[in-house]
């Protein structure tokens, strides 16, 4: 458990995967059974580096308005199709057309490694 939370927000798979394996490294000592969990399920379905997460994370949010915990389901399951991606955004909520739509497939796309 941590001592103290200092922050909360969410985060992409890859930048989970990539701060437990820190701690994991750092503390020298075994992750917790919760933690352990985490970092497989992390390891088994992150689709892109740490930092790619986190910068497709911010233009999606910048560039087509796509709320913080929407971008980051967004990255996380990284649908290939528009309807992959409508399944996840509430489209009739959001100001996207079919191409803007296209576009953040092929951004999605761009980043998997």
């Amino acid at each position: 458990m941590p001592k103290e939370i200092i922050s909360e927000e969410e985060i992409p798979l890859p930048v989970v995967k990539k701060l437990l394996g820190q701690r994991q490294k750092e503390s020298g000592e075994p992750l917790s059974f919760q933690q352990s969990i985490t970092l497989e399920h992390a390891s088994t379905f992150s689709k892109m580096a740490p930092a790619a997460s986190v910068k497709l994370v911010e233009r999606l949010m910048k560039s087509y308005d796509i709320p913080r915990p929407q971008a980051v389901q967004l990255v996380n399951i990284a649908p290939v199709t528009a309807e992959e991606l409508k399944s996840i955004l509430d489209v009739r909520a959001t100001s996207l057309n079919e191409e803007q739509i296209i576009e953040i497939i092929d951004l999605i796309a761009k980043n998997v490694s």
